[in-house]
């Protein structure tokens, strides 16, 4: 059921950078059927929340994704408890969940803004720096392109 709300999301909804502002709703993202990360996951933990499953916002990182989309930026996932533990999934399509690197988790992106700007602000670029660790088998692993959901219980 829950793959199938994030199926739903991702094919009823279009990519389209600049779509939408921070206050963009989810009835909105249904409506206009295009957003960004952002709305694609507000879409899905609203559709998640009415079917009474647990849902929350995740954003981070994205280490590894697809480059025709731009260079790599922030990303949106979507968090949903199933089972006694919580599943990442991306509803927008556009990342690799696996090279998320995690930066906060809340109810939705308010809980989770990476700064609070006032004034007049220009933006004039961004550097994140990524090392990798190795597995405890000693092996470093590139992020993979997958379908299924990572849990992300370390139990």
């Amino acid at each position: 059921r829950i793959q199938a709300i994030c199926d739903w999301v991702n094919q009823h909804v279009a990519f389209v950078s600049g779509a939408s502002n921070g206050s963009t709703s989810a009835f909105e993202t249904v409506v206009q059927r295009q957003g960004v990360c952002r709305d694609f996951a507000h879409l899905m933990i609203a559709l998640c929340r009415a079917l009474s499953i647990p849902a929350r916002f995740t954003t981070g990182f994205d280490y590894g994704a697809d480059p025709v989309l731009g260079p790599t930026d922030f990303h949106a996932y979507v968090e949903v408890y199933a089972g006694g533990r919580w599943f990442m999934f991306d509803p927008s399509g556009t990342a690799i969940p696996m090279g998320l690197v995690r930066i906060a988790t809340g109810r939705d992106a308010s809980d989770c803004a990476f700064a609070s700007l006032f004034g007049d602000v220009y933006a004039t670029g961004q550097s994140v720096d990524i090392h990798a660790v190795p597995a405890s088998d000693g092996v470093l692993r590139e992020p993979v392109r997958g379908t299924d959901a990572l849990s992300t219980d370390a139990g």
